[in-house]
């Protein structure tokens, strides 16, 4: 009787655990998400975005001359900045915008789009607002989770994405 009683205890914690793990998991799967933060003003610029792995492809150079990427997995990449910015001669303004990649030849644009919250296959190029020039140089060691970081001072910064042996980045400056 005290052993029922005892397997019946340990099947029960036992379900519970499984029972856990289970309704755990679509939390798990956001954990491959991402969020680059600088700060800008008196706010914050934020990168949110999808964190793939290569498991052994080179996914820059598989890019096809002409089509976007929306550089991350499963949601479209998100930039939000609380100010104005400029890389260049183009001056980006303050809001939210999905982020895509667009290769054309050996180089790379970052691409600024005014529609947010789709999934990262429905890019909308009509809606593009955008393009800056990316530079592109070899890492020292590759990387193999799909990296952006936002690095910085007090009038501006550099937004980089890093993934394999490549660093795709672009400098900026805070507006006025």
């Amino acid at each position: 009787m005290v052993v029922d009683r005892t397997i019946k205890k340990a099947l029960g914690w036992l379900c519970f655990g499984m029972l856990s793990v289970f309704l755990t998991a679509p939390a798990g799967a956001q954990g491959a998400r991402g969020k680059a933060e600088m700060k800008a003003g008196t706010g914050v610029v934020t990168i949110d975005y999808g964190r793939p792995s290569l498991k052994g492809r080179d996914m820059f150079s598989r890019l096809e001359e002409g089509s976007f990427w929306r550089m991350g997995m499963n949601e479209a990449t998100v930039l939000t900045t609380p100010v104005d910015l400029v890389f260049g001669t183009t001056q980006v303004a303050k809001g939210s915008y999905s982020l895509w990649l667009r290769k054309e030849g050996e180089k790379f644009l970052l691409v600024f789009n005014s529609q947010t919250g789709q999934w990262g296959t429905k890019h909308d190029p009509g809606k593009d607002v955008y393009r800056v020039a990316m530079k592109s140089e070899p890492v020292s060691s590759p990387v193999e989770t799909f990296t952006i970081d936002l690095t910085g001072a007090t009038k501006g910064g550099e937004l980089g994405l890093t993934w394999g042996a490549m660093k795709l980045s672009s400098g900026f400056t805070f507006g006025q």
